[in-house]
């Protein structure tokens, strides 16, 4: 693994216990879910939130010869070992990876509303259509701004009191700092490519794979698909929860993690 090149992300850290990490999802940052994390596990654990390249107070990583790994060798360096790891969305695919290439260093895994492809392609349906996310890139580069905010409305659509959430939601994220519309690019190609399907079949460790029911980007089905992949994975579908259930439903999403890591902690 090299390192020297890459920048070092942001952290955030604080409590006491096991180590904990999360990594959070494409256009996000720390701050999305910090709150939450805090109230629900600085108790009981060393928390690590690492920000992904170009997000909040991360650099950005400019034209890496491999996107995918440059990514997952920059979370990696950040990464205290050895750890729990939590990833969201886009976070859950590079976790997944990080699992996958260190699998000593991961306790468990927790993919959080993700999914291990999240392109459609043949054999695979349970994901977003090619030419939507083709479509998407391109008003990203028009209007990054309006589709950033377009992109935060749809990952609480379809939750318990979505009208209200999807209101606060925006008006939090006008205090924070917009990515950099380089990292957003990177990630967008990121979620194209990546593709973990066949390789989680080989991961030796704990996995849960907790789900909103209602995740317009994430389709639960999949699941019953990808069982067959990965017999042992543990699954929890958080009723009412969309793409955000830590923001929706923040208890129960607790609850769901919670009840896992302890199972799977020494």
């Amino acid at each position: 693994m090299h390192t020297a090149s890459l920048p070092s992300l942001h952290c955030d850290q604080f409590g006491q216990g096991p180590n904990l990490t999360f990594i959070h999802g494409w256009s996000a940052q720390n701050s999305v879910w910090r709150e939450w994390i805090e109230h629900y596990f600085a108790q009981d654990y060393r928390v690590t939130l690492i920000e992904l390249p170009g997000a909040g107070n991360s650099p950005e990583i400019p034209k890496p010869a491999d996107l995918e790994q440059a990514w997952v060798n920059a979370l990696y360096a950040a990464m205290p070992q050895p750890t729990h790891l939590v990833g969201w969305s886009l976070g859950g695919l590079l976790a997944q990876k990080i699992a996958l290439q260190h699998p000593h260093t991961v306790l468990s895994l927790t993919c959080l509303a993700s999914t291990p492809r999240f392109m459609q392609t043949e054999g695979w349906h349970w994901a977003m259509n090619p030419q939507l996310m083709n479509d998407f890139i391109q008003a990203l580069a028009k209007d990054t701004a309006a589709t950033l905010q377009h992109f935060w409305k749809l990952q609480i659509q379809g939750s318990d009191g979505a009208r209200q959430l999807i209101k606060l939601f925006m008006q939090q994220m006008k205090q924070r700092k917009l990515p950099k519309i380089t990292s957003l690019a990177q990630g967008l190609q990121l979620l194209k490519k990546m593709d973990n399907r066949t390789a989680l079949s080989q991961w030796p460790g704990a996995v849960l794979w907790l789900l909103g029911e209602n995740d317009p980007l994430i389709p639960k089905e999949f699941v019953t698909e990808f069982s067959t992949i990965q017999p042992q994975a543990e699954v929890c579908v958080l009723q009412g929860a969309a793409h955000m259930p830590f923001y929706s439903h923040p208890e129960a999403t607790a609850q769901a993690l919670t009840d896992f890591l302890q199972r799977h902690t020494a």
